[in-house]
């Protein structure tokens, strides 16, 4: 396919390190890949360019970018070419960057719907931004079904598990796997209630660990539990089950849906203090039958495996270009 812009730019928050600056850049690598211009814009706060000569132009950073993401080799720009053969892409935070653009072509990026509700209310709403020229990439099918219930077609853009995990997951055993209970740091309000049920369960809070420490915990565990709000698809149910763990989550947001958090329903639950026995329960199980268990995520680890290839593929279809490039691991 021919490409369908001369230049992509992507407008990610300068020095942040979390799901959504990933996803931006595992996006630019992609139209990379695929034989496309794309560039990196960094952002420190709101978004407010300098116009001059069909230019947007932002302040100059240092150092903007995490070293974790240097190895998607992405270039940097400073300016937005505003003309009718580039595009921009940004995240839902920002939608006051549409209005900015009078030719290229806005891209809002839905990589979660809780998080930018404020946003999008201090813009007037859906309907005033139904009412714009915006293209809706989403990045889960819950943010798909947001859109369409409210009248706006959005297109899927997913983001993928870093494959290292799966490298890793494959060279790991069931053998080192420890009755551990992970839970994150969001949702603690309803994990609360089930520590105090069990206050004898082996507990861990995933908080204040490096990245690297994060995997090791996911490979020699045997259980994740997750009762977040779920804005997005999160990424930290995903790693946690291609490197082995079990996985329990609530039923709020992307969890909600069969699609984006496709674990047998026996392992979703509502946030209910009248269900924390239930629960309690079944992590007791998983504890016990980890071995029997981990094969109820076999489903889920394969869809994990092709998130990448699904991703290229949805990145070609949107923006135009082919495959030149294999996907490499590390990226």
């Amino acid at each position: 396919m021919q490409p369908l812009y001369r230049t992509i730019y992507l407008l990610c928050p300068a020095n942040v390190r979390t799901g959504g600056p990933e996803a931006l850049h595992q996006l630019g690598r992609a139209l990379l890949d695929c034989g496309l211009d794309a560039r990196m814009v960094y952002l420190k706060g709101a978004p407010d360019p300098v116009a001059a000569d069909g230019m947007l132009t932002f302040p100059t950073l240092d150092d903007p970018m995490p070293p974790e993401y240097a190895h998607y080799d992405i270039p940097r720009a400073f300016s937005i070419r505003d003309a009718a053969d580039c595009a921009v892409v940004f995240p839902e935070i920002w939608p006051v960057v549409i209005p900015m653009l009078q030719h290229a072509v806005p891209h809002l990026w839905w990589l979660s719907i809780d998080n930018g509700m404020r946003a999008v209310e201090a813009f007037g709403g859906i309907p005033a931004i139904a009412a714009t020229r915006a293209v809706h990439l989403c990045q889960s099918y819950y943010a798909l079904a947001y859109l369409a219930e409210r009248g706006l077609p959005g297109l899927p853009l997913f983001d993928y598990t870093a494959p290292e995990h799966a490298a890793a997951a494959l060279r790991a055993g069931s053998e080192n796997r420890q009755d551990r209970i992970l839970y994150p740091s969001r949702g603690k309000w309803f994990t609360g209630w089930l520590r105090r049920w069990a206050p004898n369960l082996p507990w861990q809070e995933i908080a204040g660990f490096t990245p690297a420490q994060v995997q090791e915990l996911f490979l020699t565990s045997k259980l994740y539990v997750d009762f977040g709000s779920h804005p997005g698809k999160d990424r930290m149910p995903r790693e946690a089950a291609i490197l082995g763990c079990c996985v329990i989550t609530g039923q709020r947001g992307a969890a909600g849906n069969p699609y984006d958090v496709p674990i047998p329903s026996v392992y979703k639950f509502k946030d209910s203090r009248l269900l924390v026995p239930r629960i309690v329960g079944r992590i007791r199980q998983v504890l016990a039958d980890y071995d029997r268990d981990t094969a109820d995520f076999a489903t889920y680890r394969r869809i994990i495996m092709g998130e990448k290839i699904e991703f290229l593929a949805q990145a070609a279809r949107i923006f135009g270009g082919r495959l030149i490039a294999a996907p490499k691991l590390d990226q």
